[in-house]
C-alpha cells in the first residue's frame, strides 16, 4: 500500500483492522441541494414555524438569536456516532450528519433530507482534528459568504448559513468537545460541579444551590491554558467546533441516551432487584396487555426481558405507561417518587405550549433531592446531574423530541447496510450516500398537507362487521332526526390527517396493534377534561360532510392519586398528571355519531386497579422515529 516517501509503512502490506478511512463531502454542494429540492417547505415554514409546533427548534431562543429578520437562513443541526460495520476486526462507520432545521418535521428526517457532511472508517474513534478541521473551514467560509440557492426557474436565493447545535451521546460529546468522560470528576459539560468518590466511582449530589455555569471564555480559555486537571474544571483542550459554535451553550444532550436507555433502565434494574419474582412477573404481564397504536410499529416484550429491549420500548414505556405502572406494582413511596420523574420527561419531550415549560423544574429537583434516599447514595451519578439542565437546553433549543438521536441513530443503522464485505467499505457509503440522494425528486409537499390536510381510505372494508353495526347506526341517525338514505353514505376504514393515520374496527388489516381508540374532543364531558374516550367504528361521508360512528365511553371522575392511598400528592404533580390521564367505565358506552373534526389523537388504554376501570392517555406525537 503506498504511502508518502517519508512514511515507514510505505510500501507494506498492512492489516484490515489497521487502516483508517476518512472522506469529507462538498458542504456547500450538500446544503444547496437539498435546500433546493425542500425549498417550498423551508419559505413556508420558517414564517409559521410557531403556529405549527411551537416546541420546534425554530421556537428556541438559540434560533430567535441567530436569525436575521432581513436575509433568508439556513440553520444546521450536527451530529456524529459510530456503528460497527464488521463482526471481525471491531471496524466502525462515522458518519457526520447534519439536517436543515427550516425543514418541518418528520420530513427533516427524512432520508432524503439527511446530509452526511463526512465519515470516518476506523478500529478507533475519530481523531477529532483530522474529523472536524476541514468540516469546520467550509462551514466558516459559509459564515462569511453565505450560499446561493439556483432554482429550477433559474431565479436565485442567497441565505445565510448558520449552525444551531451539536448533538452527541456522552462518550461521544466528550469525545469531540474535549472534555472528560461522563465516570470522571468535572465531567458536566454546563457548570462547574466537581464531584465527589466512592470508592473508584465520581458521584454528583444534589444541591440545592446551582453551580456557577461554564462559558464560552472557559472553554476557549482553559482549551488552550497549560493548567493542571483539577484547574481545568474538565476541559481537557481545544477542540475545531468552538470556532462556529458557542460552547456549552449549543450543545445538546440526546435524551435517547440519557434518559431511555441510560437513567430510566437503570430504575427498571432497581425495580428488577426491589420486587418479588412473582410481582416482577404480573408487572411484565400488565405491560403485555398494553397494545400500542400501529405507528408505533412494535408491541412490548415482556418486561423480564428488558435486557433485551430496544431503546424505544424504555422511551415508550417511560412516557406513556410507566405511570400507571409504578402506581400498581411499587410502593406508593417509590411510585410518587418517580412520578416527579416522569412529569419533568414526559413535558420535556413534548409540549404543545410554551407555557407548559413554567415551574417544571421544581419536579426534577424533588427527586433528584431524594434519589439517594430511595436508591442509595451511589444512584447520583453524572447523568442524573446533566438532567438537571435538561429545561435550560429545551428553552434554547426546543423539546427533547426535536433533538433527539432517534432519527439520527435510524439513519446510521440504514448506512451500514450500503457497506459490505472488507474492502472500500467507506467508498461504499459515499457512493451509495451520492446515488440514493439523487433519486429523491424535489419535494412537493406544504405544510397543509403535513398538518391539517384530510384523505380517506375504503380499502379493506369488513362487511360483515358493517352489516352487524346497522341497526344501531339507524338509531343514531334518528336519535338526530336526520333522513337516512344508506345508498348515499360513503364507507371508510382509514382516516388521515396531516402525518396522522386512524383506523376503525372496520379496517381487516389492523394487525395486532390498535389505531382505532381515539380520544373526542367533547366539551360537555362530566369531568371537564374536554376530551372523552371512543372506539371508532368506521367513518362515513354524507351530503360532502364526513363524520364517525364509534363507541363513546362514559368517563370517570377518578385521578392517579386514587391509586396512592398512603402518600400525599402534591396538587400541582396531580394537575400535571390530570393533563395527561383520563378514566372511563370498560362497560358503559353508547353508540354516537360525530363530526370527523372531533377525533383528536390515537390513545393508549391501560387497565387500572378498580374493576371495569381504564385509564388513557394520549399520542400527541407519534411519528418520532423508532
Amino acid at each position: 500500500m503506498s504511502c508518502t516517501n517519508g512514511c515507514s509503512l510505505n510500501n507494506s502490506r498492512r492489516p484490515f483492522i489497521n487502516v483508517i478511512e476518512l472522506a469529507i463531502n462538498d458542504i456547500e454542494n450538500e446544503i444547496s441541494s437539498t435546500a433546493k429540492r425542500y425549498i417550498n417547505l423551508i419559505n413556508e415554514y420558517s414564517k409559521c414555524a410557531n403556529a405549527v409546533l411551537s416546541s420546534d427548534v425554530l421556537n428556541g431562543s438559540i434560533y430567535e438569536r441567530l436569525k436575521n429578520k432581513n436575509q433568508q437562513q439556513l440553520t444546521i443541526s450536527l451530529h456524529t456516532d459510530g456503528a460497527p460495520v464488521t463482526k471481525i476486526g471491531a471496524m466502525s462507520l462515522w458518519p457526520v450528519q447534519a439536517t436543515i432545521l427550516e425543514i418541518p418535521p418528520p420530513v427533516r428526517d427524512h432520508i432524503g433530507a439527511v446530509m452526511v457532511f463526512g465519515a470516518w472508517l476506523g478500529g478507533i474513534h475519530p481523531n477529532r482534528e483530522l474529523l472536524w478541521n476541514n468540516i469546520v473551514e467550509q462551514i466558516r467560509l459559509l459564515y462569511k459568504n453565505r450560499i446561493i440557492i439556483k432554482l429550477n426557474d433559474n431565479t436565485k436565493i442567497k441565505f445565510n448559513v448558520r449552525v444551531q447545535f451539536i448533538t452527541f451521546d456522552l462518550p461521544a460529546l466528550a469525545h469531540n468537545c474535549n472534555i472528560v468522560q461522563f465516570n470522571g470528576y468535572d465531567a458536566c459539560p454546563f457548570c462547574k460541579i466537581h464531584g465527589f468518590a466512592i470508592g473508584t466511582q465520581i458521584f454528583y449530589a444534589y444541591s440545592p444551590t446551582p453551580y456557577p455555569k461554564k462559558t464560552d471564555n472557559d472553554y476557549i480559555q482553559l482549551s488552550t491554558a497549560d493548567l493542571p486537571r483539577l484547574g481545568s474544571n474538565g476541559i481537557k483542550g481545544a477542540t475545531p467546533l468552538t470556532k462556529i459554535m458557542l460552547f456549552p451553550t449549543q450543545i445538546v444532550v440526546d435524551y435517547m441516551h440519557l434518559v431511555c436507555s441510560g437513567h430510566f433502565k437503570t430504575l427498571i434494574i432497581y425495580w428488577n432487584q426491589l420486587l418479588l419474582p412473582d410481582v416482577f412477573e404480573q408487572a411484565s404481564n400488565f405491560l403485555l396487555s398494553v397494545t400500542l397504536p400501529h405507528s408505533f410499529k412494535y408491541q412490548f416484550m415482556p418486561l423480564t426481558q428488558f435486557t433485551n429491549w430496544k431503546t424505544k420500548m424504555f422511551r415508550d414505556f417511560l412516557l406513556y405507561v410507566s405511570p400507571i405502572f409504578v402506581i400498581q406494582f411499587l410502593p406508593d413511596e417509590l411510585a410518587l417518587h418517580f412520578l416527579h420523574y416522569f412529569i419533568y420527561i414526559r413535558v420535556l419531550h413534548f409540549y404543545r405550549n410554551k407555557d407548559e415549560l413554567y415551574g417544571i423544574d421544581q419536579f426534577f429537583n424533588h427527586y433528584y433531592k431524594y434519589i439517594a434516599q430511595h436508591y442509595g447514595p451511589k444512584s447520583e451519578l453524572c447523568t442524573i446531574h446533566i438532567h438537571a439542565h435538561l429545561l435550560a437546553q429545551v428553552q434554547k433549543h426546543g423539546c427533547l423530541s426535536m433533538t433527539s438521536c432517534f432519527p439520527r441513530e435510524s439513519y446510521i443503522g440504514n448506512a451500514v447496510k450500503w457497506c459490505k464485505g472488507k474492502k472500500y467499505m467507506l467508498e461504499q457509503f459515499i457512493t451509495w450516500y451520492k446515488i440514493d440522494r439523487m433519486l429523491y425528486p424535489d419535494n412537493t409537499l406544504n405544510i397543509t398537507y403535513l398538518t391539517r390536510y384530510q384523505r380517506f381510505d375504503d380499502k379493506y372494508l369488513n362487511k360483515s362487521l358493517v352489516e352487524s353495526l346497522n341497526e344501531k347506526f339507524k338509531k343514531c341517525f334518528d336519535k338526530r332526526q336526520i333522513h337516512l338514505n344508506i345508498k348515499s353514505i360513503k364507507l371508510y376504514v382509514r382516516f388521515f390527517r396531516g402525518t396522522k393515520t386512524f383506523h376503525s374496527l372496520s379496517y381487516k388489516r389492523g394487525g395486532n396493534a390498535v389505531s382505532y381508540w381515539v380520544s373526542i374532543k367533547n366539551n360537555d364531558c362530566s369531568t371537564n377534561h374536554g376530551i372523552c374516550f371512543g372506539e371508532v367504528l368506521y367513518y362515513f361521508e354524507i351530503d360532502n360532510e364526513y363524520f364517525v360512528f364509534l363507541k363513546l365511553y362514559k368517563c370517570i371522575n377518578r385521578n392517579l392519586r386514587d391509586g396512592l392511598s398512603t402518600v400525599s400528592v402534591p396538587q400541582n404533580l396531580l394537575d400535571r398528571l390530570n393533563q395527561y390521564y383520563h378514566f372511563f367505565h370498560d362497560k358503559k358506552f353508547s353508540y354516537d355519531i360525530v363530526p370527523i373534526d372531533w377525533i383528536m389523537n390515537k390513545v393508549i388504554r391501560m387497565a387500572w386497579i378498580e374493576q371495569n376501570t381504564s385509564v388513557f392517555t394520549e399520542v400527541h406525537l407519534d411519528w418520532e422515529h423508532n
